[in-house]
């Protein structure tokens, strides 16, 4: 005998049990799905519609005599409002207007109405 037969003889032959892998409920799959568009919703998509919100109303009221800071960084005074445009002098001394979209204001730095309650 070789070597090879005594060990076949002695070892046992290895059963193997077919393993499934486990599938799991759907509904969790879904629920993890839902609770991850919620947490993406919160964390992403919220606060951005909050500050488009803010900025639409600074749009909104900007009037006449306020001090303005456009994207660009050109600081002027409205003097002009349109529906879609502003017309802003940035130079005193030149009376330089410059006309730009209402888009183009990134900040109101100080408005008309608070400097007439501080004189």
């Amino acid at each position: 005998m070789t070597l090879m037969q005594i060990l076949a003889q002695t070892t046992a032959p290895v059963t193997e049990t077919p393993t499934t892998p486990s599938q799991g409920n759907p509904m969790q799959l879904i629920v993890m799905f839902v609770i991850f568009i919620g947490i993406f919703y919160f964390i992403a998509l919220r606060p951005r519609q909050k500050e488009q919100k803010k900025r639409d109303q600074m749009l909104k009221t900007i009037k006449k005599y306020d001090k303005v800071m456009t994207i660009g960084g050109i600081i002027g005074t409205v003097m002009e409002v349109r529906e879609e445009e502003i017309i802003i002098k940035v130079d005193d001394n030149s009376n330089t207007r410059i006309k730009f979209t209402r888009g183009a204001v990134q900040r109101v730095l100080s408005s008309a109405d608070a400097e007439k309650t501080e004189a």
